[in-house]
């Protein structure tokens, strides 16, 4: 590349990031002031994740297999989906505190990138047309695209996805590379950075690896039509398919040391799984006329109208390509095709779930729109950068009266005034843009200095005002306000659970009622704490769970939530005893639960010990045939019939530590009065901590549970709970409950559940089980040791409150050994009369074989790229 070139990536890489700066100061966000980019799911998960990272790096967690993801399991879906970026090591430099501060600057440095690769692409793309005419305007023009690119309405809307920003700038490259194949049959600069895309984001790296197909016919199409047709040109069109097909196998091959991991972690849940019924939907997700509709400042996508803004001077380039004479028919014909393929790529369904990469997706709207921002401005890069040295200087104010008057026409129906606003602000920018870029290249060519530097100016200010003003309305709505709340509560909670650290340097689960982030409905999607804070937990929220370990926290009594999640924020003291969880943060007390009033916390959290809490490891007889009964009656939707089976198991005979609760409905809920459904239940008198459950057969929208006229949550829909605390008063003789649906009720018939917790049974019950605990237990991420001496026979087993996993390689006495299942989760071992030493060994399931295959990948790729070289020298 020639050094002229280089300045200008440079350029467009430094326009971008002194914007992003300038608007991050002038605005306060962090590390200026106290907003951030990191929204919705990146305010909720990410910034976790991000304190995981820095605790892998320093030898505190793991990747391939962490206790921190809800029970414990393999973590290299989450490694790979979130956190391969190479920017992410730039969290070394960044306290734990200063996560919303790292995050804004990754979102500067990705779209400043972006600007980078875009411009890269350009001056690769049309190298040919820079040796003659007028170099000024076509640099202006190249610099222009490359910011719009980089700041455009994806980049900012989806900066809260952080990790998807990788693919925005590995998609010009990959590009560049399909480009360079066609012409040169080039296969490694293909093949290098198709690797690298998905090492960085396998999400946006597939939708880069499908998006290229499309890329790769339209650079044939172009090709042949600048050619006259000939059998040698066919041939070489098949040549180029040929080598494209090798270039993106042998890159897909060089990233599987983390792509097949991930896709076996995948199969752990449904989200592996693929929606291929989508694809006999051949409907049209909304109007395709939208897409120009929606084309002004601010403006968002949402599902049937998509946002493709990416500045006034793309979409007059656009349309001024199809004015031009200077360009053919036939490559009209091919870019007409291309927009509308582009377009169909957003609303025909098909194609919308192939770019979802075969998922329903219910959030995030056109998350792969990029490569459709990406298509305007390659289009308009054609015209600035090909023909518009030859064109009458006013073709643009034409393309923009053009846009203008279809923006009219489209929304002149509007009677929002905000809209209205909108539609006179785009029009005015547009033919603003036309007549001082008019005006530019007109100076250029009479060579009139004064005249050329004045339009010049006004053009970068037009440009850059443009690009400011809707990259500010886009951060308006895409950000929050809480660093200074991230700041103090990361380091309440951390000097927390230190706290509790050293007091108790043992072996045992941490559980909260309340996080960071929380709903005035008393709920949450935070559930990522324990990556943010190191700890062993029950919760988790990711994108690659373990189904297994859902079903069973369900059957717990922790109700499913979606496909990622369960609803862990209350205390069932029953199912956090035989998960090992010793001690809960929250805001409130629960009967049962020993306040520990030596730990102080600055925050609204106190630490709570449960003395009920069994070891992490424990020996019981397995030998019990008068359960069997038992477990055929257990109904698994009720959790607390289900829990009494489960100590039963542990401790060897029928048993039962919740005894249900006579309640009776004293109201009826009527939807169309909107008056809710009431129970009045009779609690008993003693030591016990009472529950609720109610079962729903389908969805009450936006219902709410007032429990005990104490609190209030939100009921039967997302986040909601499925079985409640009931707070009560010592020796009240009853309890009210009473649910609110304005929709309706869809409460399972006589499926309510209420029990109490015998306190006292289940003190001298976990007393019993713990007493056979191991003589020795280690527990780290990835490896387990037990050693039990003198066990008496062969009808014992060694529960472990770990969750199963195929990574797992487990050994008694060295050799390799058969193991049990508690409900599917649970591992349970079967033990020899004796000595017993137990070692569980976690070996990621296919990291060495997918190390394999990325060696053999690169030696193919350097083959092949010899191979080449040296039939370019013999052709010399």
């Amino acid at each position: 590349m020639k050094k002229q070139n280089r300045y200008l990536c440079i350029y467009s890489f430094s326009i971008t990031f002194l914007l992003m700066l300038i608007l991050f100061w002038h605005y306060g966000y962090a590390p200026f002031g106290g907003n951030s980019m990191a929204s919705h799911d990146a305010s909720v998960q990410y910034l976790d994740f991000y304190s995981y990272f820095k605790d892998v790096l320093s030898g505190k967690n793991n990747i391939t297999y962490t206790f921190s993801k809800t029970l414990g399991g393999n973590n290299i879906g989450v490694f790979s989906y979130y956190l391969t970026s190479p920017f992410m090591l730039l969290c070394v430099f960044f306290k734990k505190t200063q996560l919303h501060a790292f995050f804004d600057v990754l979102v500067m440095l990705k779209l400043s990138t972006a600007s980078f690769t875009f411009c890269w692409f350009l001056t690769g793309r049309f190298h040919k047309h820079f040796s003659a005419g007028n170099t000024s305007i076509k640099n202006f023009s190249m610099v222009i695209l490359s910011v719009s690119y980089g700041l455009c309405q994806y980049s900012i809307a989806q900066s809260c996805n952080l990790m998807w920003l990788d693919g925005v700038y590995m998609l010009p490259l990959i590009l560049l590379g399909v480009y360079h194949m066609v012409c040169e049959k080039t296969a490694w600069k293909l093949a290098v950075p198709v690797a690298l895309s998905i090492l960085f984001n396998w999400y946006t790296g597939g939708i880069n690896c499908l998006f290229s197909g499309i890329w790769l016919f339209l650079e044939l199409c172009l090709y042949a039509t600048s050619l006259p047709f000939s059998k040698k040109v066919l041939k070489s069109c098949l040549k180029s398919i040929l080598y494209y097909i090798f270039s993106m196998f042998s890159g897909v091959l060089c990233s599987c040391i983390l792509f097949l991991p991930t896709i076996s972690a995948m199969r752990n849940s449904n989200r592996g799984q693929l929606d291929l019924y989508c694809l006999k939907n051949f409907s049209f997700t909304g109007n395709i006329l939208t897409a120009l509709s929606n084309y002004v400042f601010g403006s968002t996508s949402v599902y049937g109208c998509v946002s493709l803004f990416c500045g006034t001077f793309a979409i007059l380039g656009l349309i001024a390509l199809f004015l031009s004479k200077k360009i053919s028919r036939k490559q009209k014909l091919i870019f007409g095709c291309f927009t509308f393929l582009s377009i169909l790529l957003i609303y025909w369904f098909p194609f919308y779930t192939v770019f979802s990469l075969f998922k329903n997706v219910s959030s995030y709207w056109y998350r792969y729109s990029y490569i459709n921002i990406f298509g305007i401005l390659f289009v308009a890069a054609v015209f600035y950068l090909t023909v518009l040295e030859q064109e009458n200087t006013c073709i643009l104010v034409k393309s923009s009266l053009i846009f203008a008057l279809l923006m009219f026409l489209l929304r002149c129906r509007l009677t929002d005034r905000k809209s209205l606003q909108e539609t006179a602000l785009i029009i005015l920018a547009a033919l603003l843009t036309g007549v001082v870029f008019s005006l530019l290249l007109l100076s250029c060519r009479q060579r009139h200095r004064l005249y050329k530097q004045l339009s010049f100016l006004a053009a970068v200010a037009l440009f850059l005002g443009q690009t400011a003003y809707n990259t500010q309305l886009l951060m308006n709505t895409y950000h929050v306000s809480d660093d200074a709340k991230y700041r103090s509560y990361s380091m309440n909670t951390r000097n927390l659970i230190d706290t509790i650290r050293k007091k108790d340097s043992g072996i045992y689960r941490i559980s909260q009622t309340t996080s960071r982030k929380m709903l005035k409905s008393l709920t949450t999607a935070n559930y990522d704490e324990a990556f943010g804070f190191n700890y062993r937990s029950i919760a988790g929220y990711t994108s690659s769970p373990d189904d297994n370990q859902r079903d069973f926290l369900e059957h717990l009594g922790y109700r499913k939530c979606g496909e990622n999640m369960n609803i862990t924020n209350a205390s069932i003291i029953g199912a956090d005893s035989l998960l090992g969880v010793k001690y809960i943060l929250s805001p409130y007390r629960i009967n049962g639960l020993q306040k520990i009033s030596s730990i102080k916390s600055k925050g609204r959290k106190k630490a709570y010990r449960n003395p009920y809490a069994l070891p992490f490891a424990l020996i019981y007889p397995d030998h019990h045939p008068d359960l069997t009964e038992k477990k055929t009656n257990t109904d698994p939707e009720n959790p607390f019939e289900y829990q009494n089976y489960l100590y039963s198991i542990l401790y060897g005979q029928d048993i039962s530590i919740y005894e249900p609760l006579h309640y009776r409905r004293t109201s009826i809920g009527n939807s169309q009065k909107g008056t809710p459904q009431i129970y009045s239940v009779d609690l008993k008198q003693g030591n016990y901590a009472f529950y609720g459950n109610i079962p729903w057969d389908t969805v009450m929208d936006r219902a709410m549970l007032t429990v005990n006229k104490t609190y209030t949550t939100r009921y039967s829909w997302w986040l909601a709970p499925s079985l409640f605390y009931i707070p009560s008063r010592q020796n009240a003789r009853t309890a009210s409950v009473s649910i609110k649906s304005a929709e309706g009720y869809s409460i399972h018939p006589d499926g309510e559940q209420f029990y109490g917790l015998n306190l006292d049974t289940l003190s001298r019950i976990t007393r019993k089980i713990s007493s056979g605990q191991p003589d020795k237990l280690s527990v780290k991420n990835g490896y387990i040791r037990a050693v039990c001496h003198n066990v008496t026979d062969d009808h014992h087993s060694l529960y472990l409150s770990v969750p199963y996993d195929r990574g797992w390689q487990i050994y008694i006495n060295g050799k390799k050994t058969s193991y049990n299942l508690i409900d599917n989760c649970l591992y349970s071992l079967p033990l020899k009369k004796g000595d017993n030493t137990i070692e569980m060994r976690y070996v990621c399931p296919m990291l060495r074989v997918g190390a394999v295959i990325s060696i053999l990948g690169i030696l193919l790729t350097i083959t092949m790229t010899l191979i080449e070289n040296k039939k370019r020298r013999l052709e010399k």
